[in-house]
């Protein structure tokens, strides 16, 4: 990375609510902002040069438009299978009508929610709280496309106005848990920044909160992925940070990094389950010998006895 000008940014780190970004999560980002820099590059903090980036303000409802239309388009491909050349209100039909096997744990909102957009025509007026609103309160999926170009031209004005080679931040929140109550808990995320326009997205490993990974993300202008793969790649190089993040299915987050009586009481548990499981695995083996034992028994007598025939013979 020697010679690379990033630019750093915390926009949209504050969060989709007013929960707030957490102290351990923002410190483990300024520490890997700060491996940019260790890793020989030049970094810029856009924020406190006051530059303010322009949000997809019309994301998810051009996510929402185009899927509608996307999935009806796909549908008319398949055959043989109950949605073939269908529409997602088919879908929608079909998962109620078995809903026990295909919603056992949560319910199709998002597919409801496209569902009810009129797609016929992409100037029809929509709901301004999913396509965005320009200053006259107007919305429509053509004008939540201009909202989105907006973000595009917010990077691009970035990258040039600072000579940069790419735009840094992190991914989103440290990984979470899923439950089957309230579903992911992410409180972050900034893909919004080149997701809208289109822009390339390249995201690495760059540490740990609390024993769960956390990631940045490289943000630059269209078709910029081969930049961006070599800024990367070089970042990987220098902080080996994807050594110690290492993909693993964790039944609850990890806390083997906490110190004090929660991680003795821990360890404690780990032992007497240990123990437990040593004892529970001599006493199989000693019931597996002795039931050994006992069928070998009658097979020693019955050879002894071949054996023994010969003579009488």
């Amino acid at each position: 990375m020697k010679g690379a000008r990033i630019g750093i940014t915390r926009a949209g780190l504050n969060g989709f609510t007013n929960v707030t970004t957490p102290a351990p999560v923002t410190a483990a980002i300024e520490a890997a902002f700060k491996a940019l820099s260790d890793a020989g590059a030049t970094v810029i903090d856009l924020d406190a040069a006051g530059f303010t980036f322009t949000p997809a303000a019309g994301e998810f409802g051009v996510l929402l438009y185009d899927f509608k239309n996307d999935l009806a388009a796909y549908f008319a491909t398949r055959l043989g299978v109950p949605v073939a050349g269908g529409t997602l209100q088919t879908a929608i039909d079909f998962n109620k009508a078995h809903a026990d096997v295909e919603m056992p744990f949560f319910n199709q909102d998002i597919f409801d929610l496209a569902n009810s957009l009129n797609t016929a025509d992409p100037n029809a007026p929509q709901d301004p709280g999913l396509f965005g609103s320009n200053s006259a309160g107007m919305a429509s999926y053509n004008i939540a496309l201009d909202l989105d170009q907006a973000a595009g031209v917010s990077m691009d004005q970035a990258l040039s106005m600072f000579n940069l080679d790419a735009v840094v931040s992190a991914t989103d929140n440290p990984a979470w848990a899923t439950d089957l109550v309230y579903g992911d808990h992410f409180i972050f995320g900034t893909s919004g920044l080149a997701a809208g326009p289109g822009y390339p997205i390249l995201q690495v490993p760059a540490g740990e909160v609390f024993g769960v990974p956390l990631g940045i993300s490289f943000f630059g202008t269209a078709f910029s992925e081969p930049k961006l793969i070599k800024l990367a790649s070089g970042y990987e190089a220098a902080t080996h940070a994807r050594a110690h993040n290492l993909p693993t299915f964790a039944a609850t987050v990890p806390f083997d990094h906490i110190k004090g009586p929660l991680q003795q009481a821990a360890a404690g548990d780990n032992q007497m389950q240990s123990a437990a499981s040593a004892v529970s695995s001599n006493t199989i083996q000693g019931a597996a010998a002795a039931q050994a034992a006992a069928a070998a028994a009658p097979n020693q007598a019955a050879s002894a006895k071949v054996r023994k025939v010969p003579h009488h013979l």
